[in-house]
């Protein structure tokens, strides 16, 4: 890692990436962003866990709740969009965090959960 300030003042001592005869870099102007390990990908996966647990369950409930209305006044049950596209929308925020933040896998399986969670509820309706 650089100490450097300024990129003219580096120096190939001091910068690993500059070439040592001309003093410039070579191809693109930085480091390359590299994805994270797996082993980091899952432990925040893991850790957003909880947090995708409560949204999803807030979905759960507001579909099950609907439903159960429904039911018990003789009407037809109604879809409740708007806590489907609430939740959905938040996993989905999650998953482009996760994927401006280098963690493709664990968005990967955000967005994957996200896309189940909301099938299954949205199954529930025909």
């Amino acid at each position: 890692m650089s100490t450097r300030t300024h990129p003219r003042r580096a120096s190939p001592a001091q910068d690993p990436d500059m070439d040592m005869d001309m003093g410039t870099r070579p191809d693109g102007f930085g480091r390359r962003r590299e994805p994270r390990t797996g082993t980091a990908n899952l432990l925040v996966f893991l850790g957003l866990l909880p947090l995708d647990i409560l949204v999803g369950g807030y979905a759960w409930l507001a579909v099950g709740m609907e439903g159960w209305a429904a039911a018990h006044n003789g009407e037809d049950a109604v879809l409740p969009v708007t806590e489907l596209l609430w939740s959905g929308g938040m996993l989905a925020t999650i998953g482009l965090a996760l994927c401006w933040g280098r963690f493709w896998a664990a968005a990967t399986a955000q967005f994957a959960l996200t896309a189940v969670v909301m099938a299954v509820l949205s199954s529930s309706y025909g």
